[in-house]
């Protein structure tokens, strides 16, 4: 990890009266597991237990289901829109904005798109005035409410994601660090105490222990011509120059041959999970990158490195996690050719065992739970199958989608952890305004009044590039409260939805977004598609919702998702 100059680290949000910090705003409330009856009858009501949509939530900051105390926030912090003394005025925001990526903050916690923080500050700072109040209708992982908190302005974010909302929570909620740090340690040394033997290898002296930092995983294939199994990593991987070959020679027969010539070769097993007999594209270890002391090392696996990897799978793991089958649609379901089916085979069972304890462990804290389960949802995409191995040894995710490489690097969990909590130190402080967090759809934010939002700033679905719901499977099923997906404003095949009915929920949310916002106030949409009908379908839905299109600028967010990159316009 980069070491960065603490100051520019630092979440500076501006200082608020300790009153306010200290405020009854949360006892004044009805208790949420009284209110969750009356909540229920929304479409966008999230799938899981009252319990677990209880333990996620934050009441009434942040709930892991429609917020019903959205109307008392803000008749307590908002300005009454009086049109008699009004005298609001700005005129459009002119320029264009280009803010990159590579920022702490902006890298605490992935989501699949995201508007880095420091652009959409620029925007709320010309169309509000400190103590206003900005509402982000598909808020994502909450980078609206960090750009206010930054500017000290409120702000209520809402997504039909429990997943986003989660990340958007604890993006946007006071910590004691110095507690949180203390508690992370000492779990992570009872974490390492338990698992620290399953990354161990003996260096190439065959005495020396070393620690693994990552193990890359190859694809085995069946050559077309001679039907010998051949390990893709052996057959493919130029070793001169450093890269995946897309023609290459068959190990056995000399054939040259393509990896979409081949068949995957497959192993059947017994997947004491879920109970059932399974079929899965076979994978073998094929390189080890690992620490002696502060350097650095690779090489092959050998006895020692298979032998622990077999004991680690023969064992069972004693700990809960997540088995849930993977939903229906063409991202979710894309994997099941290789015979990832559920949640629990993007993982390799070591990884599985040290995430189960791990989430085990930070059940009983008291406190900062979420945060530490934030940690665990911050860990659990970069330590899948899904992590790529590059010949650049900048290995990654393939944003916007569920692909699983036929080179993939298994990271060493643990140390992961330890830097996210490094991480975590530099750029919380305890300065930050709580804002509310609902999951739940933006057509239906029933409890905020008329007109009573000052500034909306917004990054909708972009009709058929991601399917959301899809990919935020995987952090939900470890938080038990799923998407539900009636109200998903999206083009998806599995969920029957066209364009007409993209622009139909789009259409309705922008009218209840009108709906809140105070007259001749602004509202900026972040929006990319490289079709033009989708181009057509948000522009009309956002002229029929009332609103009038006075100004279009570029956003370059410099990296954008595998389909951004990939599509045009």
């Amino acid at each position: 990890m980069k070491e960065y100059n603490k100051k520019q680290m630092a979440l500076e949000y501006p200082q608020e009266k300790k009153a306010e910090v200290q405020d009854d705003f949360a006892k004044s409330i009805k208790p949420l597991a009284e209110l969750l009856d009356s909540l229920r009858h929304m479409e966008s009501f999230p799938i899981g237990k009252d319990e677990d949509i209880l333990a996620l939530s934050d009441p009434p900051y942040y709930t892991a289901c429609p917020n019903p105390y959205f109307n008392d926030f803000i008749e307590r912090y908002g300005k009454p829109y009086d049109p008699e003394r009004d005298d609001y005025h700005r005129t459009p925001f002119v320029g264009d904005i280009s803010e990159g990526k590579n920022d702490p903050i902006y890298n605490a916690h992935s989501y699949h798109t995201k508007v880095p923080h420091k652009a959409i500050r620029k925007f709320i700072e010309h169309y509000t005035k400190e103590g206003d109040i900005v509402f982000d209708g598909f808020c994502g992982s909450g980078m609206t409410g960090v750009a206010a908190q930054l500017s000290n302005r409120r702000a209520v974010l809402v997504d039909l994601s429990p997943a986003a909302t989660f990340i958007a929570y604890n993006y946007n909620t006071p910590v004691d660090i110095a507690e949180f740090e203390k508690e992370a340690n000492r779990i992570l040394e009872e974490i390492e105490k338990e698992c620290g033997w399953m990354y161990e290898t003996l260096h190439t002296d065959g005495k020396t222990r070393g620690r693994i930092n990552y193990t890359v995983w190859s694809d085995v294939f069946i050559c077309p011509y001679c039907h010998n199994e051949y390990v893709f990593w052996h057959a493919a991987v130029g070793k001169e120059k450093g890269k995946v070959l897309k023609e290459f020679s068959c190990p056995e027969c000399r054939a040259e041959i393509t990896k979409t010539q081949c068949e995957r070769a497959k192993v059947n097993f017994y997947d004491q999970a879920i109970g059932q007999e399974i079929t899965q594209a076979k994978q073998v270890p094929v390189l080890i990158n690992y620490s002696v002391g502060k350097k650095r090392f690779e090489k092959e696996p050998d006895k020692f490195d298979l032998d622990l990897i077999q004991k680690i799978e023969e064992s069972t793991i004693p700990y809960w996690f997540p088995t849930n089958r993977m939903p229906e649609g063409d991202e979710s379901r894309r994997n099941d050719r290789l015979g990832v089916t559920h949640v629990h085979h993007f993982y390799t069972y070591r990884t599985l065992w040290v995430l189960s304890y791990f989430n085990i462990k930070i059940k009983n804290i008291k406190s900062h739970k979420n945060l530490f389960t934030w940690l665990l949802t911050a860990s659990c995409l970069v330590h899948t199958k899904m992590y790529s191995f590059r010949e650049n040894r900048k290995g990654g995710i393939i944003k916007g989608t569920l692909y699983i490489s036929s080179l993939y690097q298994e990271n060493m969990t643990l140390r992961f952890l330890k830097d996210k909590v490094r991480l975590f130190k530099r750029i919380y402080n305890n300065n930050r305004k709580k804002l509310m967090i609902s999951a739940q759809d933006a057509e239906s934010v029933y409890n905020i009044p008329n007109s009573s939002i000052d500034y909306i700033f917004t990054d909708p679905p972009f009709g058929d590039n991601l399917m959301y719901s899809e990919l935020n499977f995987l952090w939900e099923a470890w938080l038990k409260v799923f998407t539900n997906n009636q109200k998903e404003a999206i083009v998806n095949n599995a969920q029957n939805k066209g364009l007409s009915e993209y622009k139909e929920l789009m259409t309705a949310c922008f009218r209840e977004m009108f709906r809140i916002l105070k007259p001749n106030r602004w509202m900026t949409v972040v929006f990319h598609n490289s079709k033009a009908s989708v181009w057509n379908a948000i522009q009309d839905a956002i002229t029929k919702a009332g609103f009038v299109i006075a100004q279009v600028t570029v956003m370059d967010k410099q990296q954008g998702s595998f389909k951004q990159v990939t599509s045009a316009g």
